[in-house]
């Protein structure tokens, strides 16, 4: 969460007791709030869905929480900087797609009961599909299980906004281990925040799992300016002999000119400027040299993401072979 800047983290099949919950608080309760719902029956070995909410980014003071059904669905309405509500409901689905009816209209109904509000996303491993470009050999999901899935969708006003986006490419989230894949995990937002979210993307996790996380930025638009901040040194660059070799080299030459300036001083030559003229040079090489190392890893990066595309896109995927 640190590394990726996530403010809101939704995780399924937590498994979570009470003592592993406590246990959890203890050791991140200064950085993180964790709020989990477990599966009633079976918490250390059944479903389970929480949201991680990073206290550097978000205020968590201020959360109301909606257990919908235990250990498979759970909301949050989370008080933004400006007052407004930041509604997410968080989704684990059956494996077996005959549950889903019932599933998808307990939602329905228990939303609807109490009078929720709308959320701004819904979100989860879903377990199914919506279109047969989703799956890899590709093919229909369960009639009966989509039906109750999109009047759920109808209800609460949300759209698949990354296919709405990409129509006609392909995402694969789950990967089984007999050789086919799929887009189970999806974020559903609210259509008024379409033109707010940004740099959709997938990765594998830190910890190992069959799934892959899916990320998006949200952005509302009145939201506060943040820049970069200050630039500091890649730490790639601690071993570059050659960037080294070139801070040397400027060293010894303000090393020698600082000495030369002791019987030479005069207001525009003197060690304070070249001390600062110092530090200025080589962080302007440290500079070039991190934008020569950074053009190298997109150049990979595009070549592989370029692979992978073509992969998703060939026609063979959909062969299971």
């Amino acid at each position: 969460m640190r590394t990726k800047k996530i403010g809101i983290l939704c995780i399924q099949e937590t498994h979570l007791t009470n003592e592993y919950e406590a246990q959890v608080d203890t050791l991140y309760s200064r950085r993180l709030r964790v709020i989990n719902s477990k599966d009633p029956s079976r918490p250390g070995s059944s479903a389970g869905v929480a949201f991680v909410l990073n206290k550097e980014i978000l205020d968590t003071t201020n959360v109301e929480t909606f257990e919908i059904i235990p250990g498979r669905a759970l909301a949050i309405k989370i008080k933004r900087n400006n007052n407004e509500n930041l509604t997410l409901l968080n989704i684990y689905a059956p494996n077996n797609l005959t549950k889903h009816p019932e599933f998808w209209e307990l939602i329905s109904r228990t939303w609807q009961n109490r009078n929720l509000p709308q959320p701004d996303f819904l979100l989860g491993d879903f377990n199914l599909t919506e279109d047969s470009i989703d799956r890899a050999p590709a093919r229909q999901d369960n009639e009966n299980a989509l039906t109750a899935l999109r009047d759920l969708k109808h209800q609460l006003n949300v759209q698949d906004t990354w296919r709405s986006l990409h129509p006609t490419s392909r995402l694969f989230t789950y990967y089984s281990s007999t050789n086919s894949h799929s887009r189970l995990d999806r974020i559903y937002t609210s259509p008024r925040h379409e033109r707010n979210t940004h740099q959709w993307d997938s990765c594998i996790t830190a910890i190992p799992t069959d799934h892959k996380m899916v990320l998006v930025r949200f952005v509302p638009q009145n939201a506060p300016f943040i820049g970069k901040g200050r630039w500091t040194w890649p730490m790639s660059l601690m071993n570059d002999k050659n960037l080294f070799e070139k801070i040397s080299n400027l060293g010894i030459a303000a090393q020698q000119e600082i000495t030369h300036q002791r019987e030479h001083r005069t207001e525009l030559s003197n060690p304070q400027k070249t001390w600062k003229d110092f530090k200025a040079n080589i962080n302007n090489e440290a500079k070039k040299t991190a934008k020569e190392h950074l053009h190298k890893i997109k150049q990979r990066t595009k070549q592989l993401e370029d692979d992978i595309k073509r992969t998703l896109d060939n026609g063979d995927i959909d062969t299971n072979e």
